[in-house]
């Protein structure tokens, strides 16, 4: 695939020049300065924030194995396991999408043991956070990362700018995290949704994608659900972006994405089944009911629902940290084509 520089998604990968110089501004809504910058993974000893839910992929595979009982799925492949799901919150409401998106993204690489420096370079010297992310970018833009961006958002640090993929590229790329961007252009091809599904299909289901199962009875499921070691990926469809953490196989021809989206809130129900997977002192009935709602809270039927013209993929492939050089060619947005 050959490399180009990436169509601005700041704002919108798919705005005109115009649309993109313009960002959304929303009422600032009374958060304090620590509420803004939570961020939390399981390996943490803190109290659990109500806008974080860990055990939700353990939660949706179950659905996935319900579903696969009721002639609804033929196949699903889900991401790595830990992720944590991060809603938005009512003072980031309209705005903190890609942020949102940022953090559980964050919430796998620094549980993840494939690539064990990516904790240390996530969290030190600013951990993860809303604020902090936006912090982040200010510092790789005055070490001379993306001119166009910086150009565009500054000033970003408290303020409710919202932010797109190739945002990220550069916020993780200035940290040392590799990650790679791929623009699907519909006006080049008539086929365009299907190119994204396949593109998405494959990065799931690719025998490099590692499978394992960690009992007897999973292994038992592999030719249904298949839990693997790939990471999560953002989604972005100009307006709005989303975290892909798997598909389902519907029929041949059809399969729909499984996405978090932190513009969603949770069903209590939902919530709780899947806290009651992550910490089993918790005494939760998980019921067909509340299996049958968690598949279709993030059940995403890509060909009714995407709009844009212009899509983009943000996925990491897994590899060293980067190192100077790597960084340096970095500064400036690069994608790919499939």
């Amino acid at each position: 695939m050959a490399l180009q520089p990436a169509a601005p998604s700041h704002s919108s990968s798919s705005s005109s020049e115009k649309q993109s110089s313009s960002r959304r501004h929303h009422r600032r809504r009374d958060a304090s300065e620590a509420d803004q910058d939570v961020f939390w993974y399981p390996s943490l000893s803190s109290p659990l924030p109500d806008n974080h839910t860990p055990g939700m992929m353990l939660l949706l595979k179950k659905a996935m194995n319900y579903s696969v009982s009721r002639g609804r799925t033929r196949r699903a492949y889900l991401c790595w396991e830990h992720v944590t799901y991060i809603s938005g919150q009512s003072w980031d409401r309209g705005w903190g999408c890609g942020y949102r998106n940022f953090m559980m993204i964050c919430s796998a690489l620094v549980e993840q043991h494939d690539q064990p420096m990516y904790f240390p370079l996530l969290d030190s010297p600013i951990p993860p956070g809303v604020r902090h992310l936006q912090l982040w970018l200010e510092v790789s833009w005055a070490d001379g990362y993306d001119v166009h961006g910086a150009s565009q958002l500054k000033p970003l640090v408290g303020t409710s700018k919202w932010i797109g993929v190739s945002d990220l590229y550069i916020a993780f790329s200035c940290r040392g995290i590799p990650c790679e961007l791929v623009d699907f252009n519909y006006l080049q091809s008539f086929g365009g949704n299907e190119a994204l599904m396949n593109w998405i299909k494959d990065y799931f289901s690719s025998p490099s994608a590692q499978f394992h199962q960690s009992n007897a009875t999973e292994a038992l499921m592999v030719d249904n659900v298949v839990l693997t070691r790939k990471m999560p990926i953002i989604l972005q469809d100009g307006y709005h972006s989303r975290t892909v953490v798997g598909f389902e196989q519907v029929d041949s021809t059809t399969i729909d994405l499984l996405v978090f989206d932190p513009s969603r809130r949770l069903r209590s129900k939902v919530r709780r089944a899947a806290l009651a997977l992550f910490d089993p002192s918790r005494q939760e009935e998980i019921s067909e009911e509340v299996l049958r709602d968690a598949a279709y809270f993030f059940r995403y039927h890509i060909h009714r629902n995407v709009f844009g013209r212009q899509w983009q993929v943000l996925h990491f492939p897994m590899t060293e940290p980067l190192n100077e050089a790597q960084m340096q060619r970095r500064k400036v947005v690069v994608s790919s084509r499939p």
